[in-house]
């Protein structure tokens, strides 16, 4: 490990009303009625879905062009008045109307444009009714109104401010060390954005999970079905599934029954070891979920899957499920990470919410941001027995995160590339952070890194001495 800095003087709470805007997603789910169960989904693939798939030769980027992470990209949009003028009419919509982007000297017409955000970051930053983020979120869909149109492949753009984040590096580290465990998750590249030719400043350019990077990751090309944020041990609180009416839910073939029978199996598990042994079944992987959750925890992804927020039901969310068409197991994808490497976490130590692993402190809410209540995530059935009955896995999986597949210095020799990447960028960047504030959180970030390797280190030496997994007592 490298040697630990004194932690930063200033304040680690300026930030944390832009870090938890995001956790009012949990108010975005919407409910319908399911209807008949559809046809099988190889059928119905058969039947047309397929079609949506014939190039798969051009599948998500699969020449690196789009997610290069050595290049800033320049992405003009092109709005006419009268469009800009509906999207900001009503900003939190999420409504496309009909634009282009230039990139590269090329100019794609009739695409898709919109603000994006739903009931979190969007939200927050019109909650006074008026605009008052120097940065939007937003949204290019080039098959909106050409279906047959991609960029590289890509059907969706997803552009990121990083507006709680001034080291301005966090989502594109997160995913990388998802990548790193062997976790599905998206690529994160910069780009530069413009509007009508005027320069918006340094974005996160966020790579889209739908069928193409489905297709891209998996060898089953993309035919089963993708959620968000449907938890399977919480669906009785979301008892008529469909796909939501708007196009961030599910896309591609959508019959849940695969998703309710998981949900299901769980009801009827009695114990930790009951739930267990249903997660062994339905997971395409479950050294990979241990994975999954080495990278969440090193990371400190802390509004991700371990954040249960209760309205009044509780839920977690920023993740999607994808059911594997030959097998009906399913895979966990991470979503939305800007929330991350917060050396001193915000939700745990401001807050007093316990981490994934702490069972013994009781499954009494604990007021948060906004006077929400959050449940502490142990408290969750699936967490719950993946802590108590494979903890040994959880430590080799961490074990061989933190000492082979990224060991600290490697990814301090990361925060160093980016830094000399968009240094030029930030400085000029008048929606930014600013240099003075950018080089500061660049200190932060690594003392916050620094701080995380040494947490789960913590937990792997507790292992190595007594061999004592998480207990309720």
């Amino acid at each position: 490990m490298l040697e630990r800095l004194a932690v930063p003087q200033r304040s680690r709470w300026a930030a944390l009303g832009a870090a938890i805007a995001v956790a009012a997603l949990i108010a975005a789910f919407v409910y319908a009625s399911a209807g008949d169960a559809p046809p099988p989904r190889m059928i119905r693939a058969a039947a047309g879905v397929a079609g949506n798939l014939a190039d798969l030769d051009t599948r998500s980027d699969p020449d690196g062009v789009v997610f290069d992470i050595e290049t800033v990209r320049v992405y003009d949009i092109q709005l006419s008045e009268e469009h800009l003028q509906t999207l900001d009419r009503d900003p939190i919509a999420e409504q496309y109307v009909p634009g282009a982007v230039v990139v590269d000297g090329v100019r794609f017409d009739n695409i898709g444009v919109r603000y994006k955000g739903y009931f979190g970051v969007l939200r927050a930053c019109f909650a006074t009714g008026v605009n008052t983020c120097d940065k939007l979120s937003y949204k290019l869909k080039f098959d909106h109104y050409l279906p047959g149109q991609r960029y590289h492949g890509l059907k969706r753009l997803n552009f990121h401010p990083m507006s709680g984040d001034d080291a301005q590096m966090r989502e594109i580290l997160t995913y990388w060390t998802f990548r790193d465990a062997g976790v599905a998750a998206p690529r994160a590249v910069y780009a530069e954005l413009r509007l009508n030719g005027e320069p918006l400043g340094l974005f996160t350019l966020t790579e889209d999970i739908d069928d193409r990077f489905i297709a891209d990751r998996f060898d089953d090309v993309g035919l089963g079905v993708l959620t968000k944020e449907w938890w399977p041990a919480s669906l009785d609180h979301l008892p008529n599934l469909v796909e939501r009416p708007r196009d961030t839910i599910a896309r591609g073939p959508s019959d849940l029954s695969g998703l309710r029978a998981f949900g299901a199996a769980l009801n009827a598990a009695g114990s930790p070891a009951e739930t267990f042994a249903v997660l062994e079944s339905y997971m395409h992987d479950l050294d990979q979920l241990y994975r999954y959750l080495a990278a969440d925890r090193l990371t400190d992804n802390w509004d991700g899957i371990v954040a249960w927020y209760c309205t009044p039901e509780c839920r977690n969310h920023n993740f999607f499920l994808y059911e594997h068409p030959a097998t009906d197991a399913f895979t966990l994808i991470p979503w939305d990470t800007e929330h991350s490497w917060r050396g001193i976490s915000p939700i745990r130590e401001y807050y007093g919410m316990p981490d994934w692993d702490e069972l013994h402190r009781g499954c009494e809410t604990v007021t948060v941001f906004w006077n929400l209540e959050g449940r502490p995530p142990y408290c969750d059935q699936m967490l719950h027995a993946l802590a108590m009955q494979g903890w040994e896995r959880y430590i080799a999986a961490s074990r061989w995160l933190l000492e082979e597949a990224l060991p600290e210095p490697t990814l301090q020799a990361r925060v160093n590339q980016l830094s000399r990447l968009i240094d030029p960028y930030v400085r000029a960047d008048r929606n930014g952070p600013g240099a003075l504030a950018w080089q500061e959180a660049v200190r932060d970030i690594r003392w916050e890194i620094g701080q995380r390797y040494d947490y789960i280190a913590e937990k792997i030496a507790d292992w190595d001495r007594d061999e004592r997994a998480p207990a309720d007592d």
